[in-house]
């Protein structure tokens, strides 16, 4: 049975009427395997990558937009950038960058996000190509976790309260890499039922009890829920939901896609000068190595101009 099979690698929209929440699951099988295996990282790293590629799957899928999401952080710890690319309609891609001498001088109990990360930002662009405007977004790295992290820049910047549940992990020791996220949002003014105005606005103390609801049982979810594979995305979302009338949608499928590509490369070295095109090269080659998928592109400094 492949990963579509078992629903691995997709993203699933649903929605609960009755509790004015919208939500998404994702699931991660060979691509977050695929992303992590092109780079020798340490598991810890490997497992806040996977977080964070997760990150920009659930807030990428959630933005009606055209181009790319991109979720990235930047601290003073020993993993001092990563970076996690969501490309409509879903090609994923990621990386991270490692000080490996200082990570091993943390020891083994020290894994969570303010060890590993440090004191810095985690920043959300989306970029819809040339003649458009960029958005940006940007929140402290001051939560435990990379999900709490994402739920401060929604309660901060967007106003919408939000819970956010990531998990990654081997199947087995030294197995391939599996990874899933949970994501609920409060929509105070998504219900037209008698209970509201006319505005469709409900009375704060209901629509704080409806969130309540919702939040404590999204936060039953396991990690084995999480990451499947056993239990599909459809069957969480009726664990968690089905005494409340959650309806789910048609998933999206997601797959490894990194935009590096030679002729690319070759533009931006042919505007370089000779000279410093020369001083680039090893034994008489410049090569160019993609940091999100590990491709390396070699080329003869006196002939990529022409």
């Amino acid at each position: 049975m492949n990963d579509n099979q078992k629903g691995q690698n997709r993203v699933l929209p649903f929605q609960i009427d009755r509790l004015d929440v919208r939500g998404r699951i994702v699931r991660l099988g060979s691509v977050v395997d695929t992303i992590l295996s092109r780079h020798d990282y340490p598991d810890v790293v490997s497992q806040h990558l996977a977080e964070l590629i997760l990150v920009a799957t659930l807030l990428g899928n959630s933005v009606k937009f055209d181009g790319t999401f991109t979720v990235q952080t930047k601290g003073d710890g020993p993993v001092s950038m990563m970076v996690s690319d969501f490309a409509t309609p879903g090609a994923l891609r990621g990386f991270a960058q490692v000080d490996r001498a200082a990570l091993a001088a943390l020891g083994p109990d020290r894994r969570g996000v303010r060890d590993v990360l440090g004191k810095g930002y985690l920043a959300l662009t989306i970029d819809q190509g040339p003649d458009t405007d960029r958005y940006q977004g940007i929140v402290a790295l001051e939560g435990d976790s990379l999900a709490e992290c994402a739920e401060a820049y929604f309660r901060d910047s967007e106003q919408i309260p939000t819970l956010v549940r990531l998990a990654a992990k081997r199947a087995w020791p030294g197995g391939p890499w599996l990874a899933g996220g949970l994501m609920i949002q409060h929509l105070p003014h998504g219900e037209t039922g008698p209970r509201a105005d006319r505005a469709g606005h409900l009375p704060d103390a209901v629509a704080e009890d409806r969130w309540t609801t919702a939040k404590a049982k999204a936060s039953t979810v396991t990690v084995d829920e999480l990451v499947g594979p056993d239990l599909r995305a459809e069957e969480v979302a009726w664990r968690l939901f089905h005494e409340d009338g959650v309806r789910v949608y048609p998933t999206l499928a997601l797959a490894v896609g990194c935009r590096c590509n030679r002729e690319r490369i070759a533009t931006v070295l042919a505007q370089f000068p000779a000279q410093d095109r020369a001083d680039m090269a090893v034994d008489g080659r410049i090569v160019v190595t993609c940091e999100f998928c590990n491709a390396g592109f070699a080329f003869d400094p006196d002939t990529v101009a022409v």
